[in-house]
């Protein structure tokens, strides 16, 4: 029997039971139809995600009718996928026409010139976001961002059950990075030993390449690799993000070839006992703010208030380039009055930036239990050095 490589990560009945839970967040609102345009917010609801940024709509009716609106290209997929999907119907746009015209028509046609439409207002690039408001024609038109995320927050046992498996990937990356580690290696080198491992055992692809650096330039948030030597006693970062029907677990590792820096082991541990306070008494119920004070109170006694610059988790699930976090989604932040909720997935990652030093944090890709967290990858957090 031949294996179908198209199928779609999950049955069609955990597709449909997401459509109804849209369709009732939009009755609730009076939104008539919606026009979606974010690839991780349409591949949740069909398990379909277009590469056409920008060029890619989904458009729903309250009842569950939808067409897609996309370059013509991409219908190709559409086509493949008929007998998976529940949205099956595309209008193709050739290249060098007016996607918004044909979206007009396509929204027209679905509700009518009157009904109240929902646009992902919060899918416009941030700097562009204060020029969107209302349309001089008069059509009615609210924002509807936040719907789909809503329904996003909490993981179901599959999408979990994928993550864990794109944990465990990411985790043998970073354990095969430490075992290549020698004395000439570049950081390059060492990006490509776990960009291997992590193709070779099982990822696809991924949202954003890993991020790996040493030394001093590690300070600089989300710096990669330049070709650099890797000096001894430098602490190492890796971070990966293996992706499972692009499901995304990342894990952000630290490493040294000889004895680093006691300010970097300083920082390692207050990290470690960070995410150990965490994970003993962050639950379900408490508000994003006081799930990020349990964290970020070890830092500040520790004297590191300073250095810890990033909120201590961020959402992860299902991803599209640039990257692979879900931020808007839910965050263990300060300030946030969120409530958190069985299933929810964090990386959870207390994290030190120090100019001159580095950055170096206690990663740990999880999921929001009952009883706490729970590991998403299986290993341990430690710091490894290789003499």
């Amino acid at each position: 029997m031949t294996e179908n490589f198209d199928r779609l990560a999950f049955a069609p009945e955990e597709y449909l039971t997401r459509r109804d839970a849209l369709r009732a967040l939009m009755a609730e609102r009076g939104i008539a139809a919606v026009v979606l345009t974010s690839t991780e917010n349409t591949y949740y609801l069909t398990g379909f995600g277009s590469l056409a940024y920008g060029a890619t709509a989904l458009v729903m009716r309250a009842d569950g009718k939808a067409v897609w609106v996309m370059r013509r290209t991409e219908l190709s997929n559409v086509r493949a996928l008929a007998d998976q999907l529940w949205v099956n119907e595309g209008i193709g746009v050739a290249d060098g026409h007016n996607h918004a015209d044909v979206l007009e028509g396509a929204i027209a046609d679905l509700a009518g010139p009157n009904a109240v439409i929902g646009v992902e207002f919060a899918a416009v690039q941030p700097i562009l976001r204060g020029f969107v408001g209302p349309r001089a024609d008069g059509r009615n038109v609210v924002d509807a961002s936040g719907l789909v995320e809503h329904l996003r927050r909490i993981k179901s046992p599959a999408e979990i059950a994928l993550m864990k498996r794109a944990g465990a990937i990411a985790a043998q990356s970073c354990r095969d990075g430490f075992a290549a580690l020698k004395d000439g290696m570049t950081d390059s080198a060492l990006a490509t030993v776990v960009t291997e491992s992590l193709l070779r055992n099982g990822s696809g692809r991924m949202a954003q390449m890993p991020n790996v650096c040493a030394g001093p330039r590690s300070a600089r948030a989300h710096v990669t690799w330049c070709g650099a030597p890797i000096r001894r006693g430098e602490v190492v970062n890796i971070e990966p993000a293996a992706s499972v029907h692009d499901y995304h677990t990342p894990i952000y590792r630290f490493y040294s070839l000889g004895q680093p820096q006691d300010i970097v082991l300083e920082m390692f541990d207050v990290c470690r006992a960070a995410l150990d306070e965490g994970y003993a008494r962050v639950r379900p119920g408490m508000t994003s703010h006081e799930a990020a004070r349990i964290f970020e109170s070890v830092i500040e006694k520790a004297g590191f208030g300073e250095s810890m610059v990033t909120r201590p988790a961020y959402s992860i699930g299902a991803s599209f380039p640039p990257g692979w976090g879900e931020d808007n989604v839910m965050a263990i932040r300060a300030g946030s009055e969120q409530p958190l909720e069985e299933g929810m997935c964090f990386h959870v990652v207390p994290c030190l930036y120090k100019d001159g030093v580095g950055c170096v944090a206690a990663s740990m890709p999880s999921v929001l239990t009952r009883t706490g967290f729970e590991s998403l990858s299986g290993d341990h957090v430690v710091f490894g050095i290789k003499d």
